[in-house]
């Protein structure tokens, strides 16, 4: 597995054991029937990288800052307080299990996913620091 599933699957695996979180998926490519969806549940997806040049990369690596996007949605939820349990978890292991040089949450959107139903959602923005030997992912 390359350095960026092993992360992806310690996202995960993080997101699976925060109370009351009911499911988790990552990379999904097909929509989420709404009718059928556990809540709270969370959605990861890989997002745009870029290769660090700066004093933050050590010789004889590749160095990445990585950005993921973590969708969680919630019904009849307290999004402040499930934003608080997901911060928690992954503050916890900023560095994935020694997969990441370090990981933090760098913004948060409040979404609305139906008002009438009281489903909301909110994209957190996560990025990671991580690196890979030269050539070998």
């Amino acid at each position: 597995m390359s350095k960026r599933a092993d992360i992806l699957a310690h996202l995960k695996t993080t997101l699976e054991g925060v109370s009351g979180m009911e499911e988790v998926q990552v990379n999904r490519t097909i929509p989420v029937d709404v009718e059928t969806a556990v809540f709270p549940c969370a959605f990861i997806y890989s997002g745009p990288e870029m290769r660090l040049t700066d004093g933050r990369s050590v010789i004889g690596y590749e160095n990445w800052e990585w950005t993921v996007l973590i969708e969680v949605w919630g019904k009849e939820q307290d999004m402040e307080a499930l934003l608080k349990l997901v911060h928690d978890a992954l503050f916890a292991n900023e560095q994935i299990s020694g997969h990441a040089v370090t990981s933090y949450r760098t913004g948060v959107d409040m979404l609305v996913l139906d008002s009438d139903r009281h489903m909301e959602a909110m994209l957190i923005q996560y990025t990671i620091l991580y690196r890979h030997t030269r050539g070998a992912m």
